[in-house]
């Protein structure tokens, strides 16, 4: 790495009912491995890279604002001009994947690469109704840290009813890595995902469900920091 050089930037995208706090282990794995990349080239100079996990538009507490894919990628992109980031690695996670992925679409040339999970291809009716009644089941407290509603979550479950990037998911190029849990409903959809995008590849966390970052961060880390070098 160039003295001059910064790593490229990690943006993290949370998913509706977690707070951007949710990828606190993945901030402080990347930014330790970004350090210790730059001590073990023996480039004392080197800047440190950006790492930053921005609330989703439409979803962060006190300000309202229409929840749509397409105005959560103008977002992400908007962040990224904010931050004077160019290009950067999106991860993200169920609604945080699906923006990552409008943006991978969208804006090509402002992604380097994407990390993914929960991601859908095209939902189906069925399986975002048994959610949605799912999430009404839920106790309140449940979502107490988020800030976020039961209104909400079935809201962002209907724009994820909006999503259908069919043959445009062909036209991604850059490395995509897809994680899910063994015990993840959702890894056929994640399997298929992985077929449809060309330079994708799969990986499957065991004893992990839906959400591998957290019920399993160390392993989830792992992947994710070995990918991003």
């Amino acid at each position: 790495m160039d003295a001059t050089q910064r790593p490229t930037p990690v943006v993290f995208l949370h998913s509706a009912g977690l707070t951007p706090q949710m990828w606190q282990s993945q901030v402080e794995a990347v930014a330790l491995r970004q350090a210790q990349q730059a001590r073990g080239g023996g480039n004392e100079g080197a800047e440190e890279g950006q790492v930053i996990a921005p609330w989703l538009a439409g979803l962060r507490p006190g300000r309202p604002a229409e929840l749509s894919l397409a105005n959560a990628a103008v977002d992400v992109v908007g962040q990224l001009d904010r931050y004077g980031i160019t290009k950067a690695w999106l991860v993200g996670h169920q609604l945080g994947a699906m923006a990552a992925l409008q943006v991978a679409v969208d804006e090509p040339e402002r992604v380097a690469g994407l990390v993914l999970t929960g991601a859908l291809v095209s939902p189906g009716k069925l399986a975002l109704s048994l959610q949605k009644g799912l999430i009404r089941m839920l106790p309140n407290r449940a979502l107490a840290d988020s800030g976020a509603t039961k209104d909400d979550l079935i809201r962002a479950l209907d724009v994820v009813a909006t999503a259908d990037f069919g043959k445009r998911l062909g036209d991604i190029t850059v490395p995509v890595l897809i994680i899910a849990g063994t015990s993840d409903p959702g890894l056929p959809s994640a399997k298929l995902l992985a077929q449809r995008i060309p330079n994708a590849r799969l990986a499957e966390i065991p004893n992990a469900g839906p959400t591998p970052s957290l019920e399993q961060p160390d392993a989830y880390n792992h992947l994710l920091t070995e990918f991003l070098s």
